[in-house]
């Protein structure tokens, strides 16, 4: 399974859901108390390099309350 890197909020309900939804076994918080578009350009620059998925960030939230992780491992 390739890896996934996102942005939110609450990372640790999507590392849930990616890892429900595609399996995978593995996860790293990459950044915390991040903008919206800090998380935004960490999330393009950290799937690059790593060579992941990514989707687009959610609805804009204001504040350092951003995360940015990374999902990996698994079937």
């Amino acid at each position: 399974m390739a890896c996934r890197v996102g942005m939110s909020t609450d990372p640790y309900a999507r590392i849930n859901y990616w890892m429900s939804h595609e399996g995978h076994t593995h996860y790293q918080i990459l950044a915390t108390n991040l903008t919206y578009e800090e998380a935004l350009d960490r999330e393009s620059v950290e799937a690059l390099s790593l060579d992941c998925r990514q989707s687009g960030g959610g609805p804009r939230v204001g504040g350092r309350v951003w995360s940015v992780y990374r999902v990996s491992g698994g079937r």
